[in-house]
């Protein structure tokens, strides 16, 4: 595929595809380029002997807006699962045994998760109103937290739940630029638990399953559904195996030059391009274009994630727990699991293991793999398993997949949102038709990454009128 359109997209990842889809149903002449021969990035599913393992996202919330629209839009609503109810239950790795996390205030002050300090601090969060640094500086999650909730909580809770979304720490992130919707509520009810005691439970009337907001939803088949309808959709106009090389401005339109599995160069003309790509990627494309003077590319790190999945037998010995999963905090003392995280992903949909079988994803740092072949990440993740379940032997793997992700989860440091936004400004002024849509922009998850993409492409819409 080569030649012109109105609109050409870098990177067939969600927020790509999910642009490119909302160009095509607004008439506009799209197409899409993607350098490796698969399409939908870190998303996918794999059937392996009546297995469904997904190679990156689980599941999604019901809440999440955009992705349930698209659905919609794909006519692939229906198809839409919930998952079992047991898997509201989810556990912590504390103090060498996993507890489960407390799901109510109720909870919360019975845990012994937190010692009686650590809870009288969390409820006294409520009386000490939030104020935003007079300096405009935008503090770091953990000093953020400390603040609130106390050192304690800070390391068991929050530590873990960044660890299972980033795979990173809480000082390598930023609050308003990781987690924008919370420094929202905190601006707004000046507290969390002012802003807990406010939330609605209400969920807008959407595509799919009319459940509560805090379900999940998933596909019999796995996210692979979603990524397969995208890729219908967008047939004839999407080209894998397109490696883009160079940008070059022609006119009022933009020349892409992109290196084919063949080693041809194919040339392709747009007078829009959407840079869905990731970031190290980008700053190859612009710099050559913006030059010297130009804000300094954000500099980003990126968390490296090993998924090992592995299929066993139930048994007497071998039985998973009802529930979603374990997460492993930093800074736990004494023989703990390697992994960041582990979803017990048998129990989320009944058809992701056969009869009797049962199936779990752990989520490594590739670091904390160092130096260990295939094999023997299989047998680290049996370990893990066993020790956090108390099981005397690791369960035999029937069947294993391992996925190496490198370079695939952003982390926002603090004054992330900020250079990106000074980025862009530049892009408008002085390379006109170039749009950024990849993850590293805004949000991690399926859900933000849909939204940004469908986003880019209401703005270029916008542009039309």
């Amino acid at each position: 595929m080569s030649g012109e359109a109105s609109v050409l997209v870098l990177g067939a990842g969600l927020s790509g595809l999910a642009c490119a889809h909302a160009l095509l149903r607004a008439g506009c002449d799209v197409r899409v380029l993607e350098a490796s021969s698969r399409v939908g990035g870190v998303v996918g599913s794999v059937r392996e002997a009546g297995f469904v393992f997904e190679m990156g996202p689980h599941t999604l919330q019901a809440r999440s807006a955009e992705f349930r629209r698209l659905c919609g839009e794909l006519g692939i609503a229906d198809r839409l699962i919930v998952s079992n109810p047991e898997v509201r239950r989810r556990y912590l790795w504390v103090d060498g045994r996993l507890q489960p996390l407390p799901g109510n205030p109720v909870q919360l002050l019975t845990t012994p998760i937190l010692s009686m300090r650590a809870k009288l601090r969390i409820l006294s969060e409520g009386f000490r109103p939030w104020k935003a640094p007079v300096d405009g500086v935008e503090p770091d999650m953990q000093s953020l937290l400390e603040e609130r909730i106390g050192a304690e909580a800070t390391r068991k809770l929050g530590g873990a739940f960044v660890r299972g979304i980033y795979a990173a720490e809480l000082k390598d992130l930023g609050l308003r630029s990781a987690f924008p919707k919370l420094e929202e509520l905190l601006r707004t009810h000046g507290s969390f638990l002012r802003a807990l005691a406010q939330a609605k439970g209400e969920l807008e009337d959407l595509p799919g399953p009319k459940v509560g907001a805090l379900e999940l939803l998933g596909f019999e088949g796995g996210l692979q559904e979603l990524v397969d309808a995208l890729e219908r959709q967008l047939e004839g106009r999407l080209a894998t195996n397109q490696s883009v090389q160079r940008l070059e401005r022609v006119g009022r339109g933009w020349r892409v030059h992109a290196l084919g599995s063949d080693g041809r160069v194919r040339v392709h003309q747009a007078q829009e391009v959407v840079l869905a790509l990731p970031a190290p990627a980008v700053k190859g494309l612009l710099q050559p274009l913006l030059g010297s003077d130009a804000p300094v590319f954000p500099p980003m790190e990126h968390g490296d994630v090993v998924l090992v999945q592995l299929g066993f037998e139930r048994s007497a010995k071998h039985s998973l727990p009802p529930g979603f999963g374990f997460l492993v905090p930093p800074g736990e003392v004494g023989a703990q699991p390697r992994a960041l995280g582990v979803i017990f992903t048998s129990n989320l949909f009944p058809a992701r293991a056969p009869q009797g079988m049962q199936s779990i994803a752990c989520f490594y740092s590739r670091s904390s793999l160092e130096g260990l072949d295939e094999r023997a990440r299989i047998e680290q993740a049996g370990r893990d398993l066993a020790l956090a379940l108390g099981w005397k032997t690791s369960p035999r793997a029937i069947v294993s997949r391992i996925w190496n992700w490198n370079q695939v989860i952003p982390r926002y440091s603090a004054g992330h949102r900020d250079r990106v936004d000074a980025l862009q400004q530049t892009l408008r002024a002085r390379t006109p038709g170039l749009h950024l849509a990849g993850p590293w922009v805004g949000g991690v998850s399926v859900e933000q990454v849909i939204a940004r993409g469908r986003s880019v492409a209401a703005e270029l819409r916008k542009g039309e009128g």
